[in-house]
């Protein structure tokens, strides 16, 4: 069996820049922006039990999202997700 290449040389420096300014940002701010979902979530949820008695409208509801800032919430994270679309990650041959 053969040892597998060092093929690192080979991603262009500006490439490896960025992976490396990438990777320091989610590091620092991943847990902060994973924090403030969970928050979003247990907020969103504890806005709607609070006003499940009243039964609002699909309106209300709306009004209540805008003057909370819940639809701005939800907004921004639809944002965050909808840039997570890695490339296609084609399987390398295995020499085995």
């Amino acid at each position: 069996m053969t040892e597998p290449r060092d093929l690192t040389d080979l991603v262009p420096n500006h490439v490896r820049a960025d992976l490396a300014v990438a990777v320091a940002v989610l590091e620092q701010y991943g847990p902060a922006v994973t924090d403030a979902l969970r928050q979003l979530d247990q907020a969103t949820t504890a806005a709607r039990q609070a006003l499940q008695p009243l039964e609002p409208t699909q309106d209300e509801w709306r009004l209540v999202e805008h003057a909370t800032g819940i639809d701005r919430g939800w907004d921004a994270a639809h944002r965050l997700v909808s840039t997570l679309d890695p490339p296609d990650r084609v399987a390398l041959p295995r020499n085995t």
